[in-house]
């Protein structure tokens, strides 16, 4: 697999899991991947995390919240 397919299924998986977060609103887990900051993460996007390599955090982060955690 080609690192730019690798890249669009960890994208994909972000964002189906932050679709399912907000309760199935594809547009709503758009919004907050791009543009909101995540205060345990220096304030940094979940597109920034990803792209830097740290999907796995953003979906823990995605899971907590799931789980019922609210930060």
């Amino acid at each position: 697999m080609s690192d730019i397919q690798s890249s669009i299924r960890t994208i994909q998986q972000v964002l189906a899991t932050a679709t399912a977060v907000s309760g199935g609103d594809l547009e709503a887990a758009i919004l907050w991947y791009r543009n909101e900051p995540v205060a345990l993460f220096d304030c940094r996007t979940a597109e920034s995390l990803v792209a830097e390599g740290r999907a796995a955090d953003v979906l823990h982060l995605l899971e907590s919240f799931q789980a019922g955690f609210i930060g």
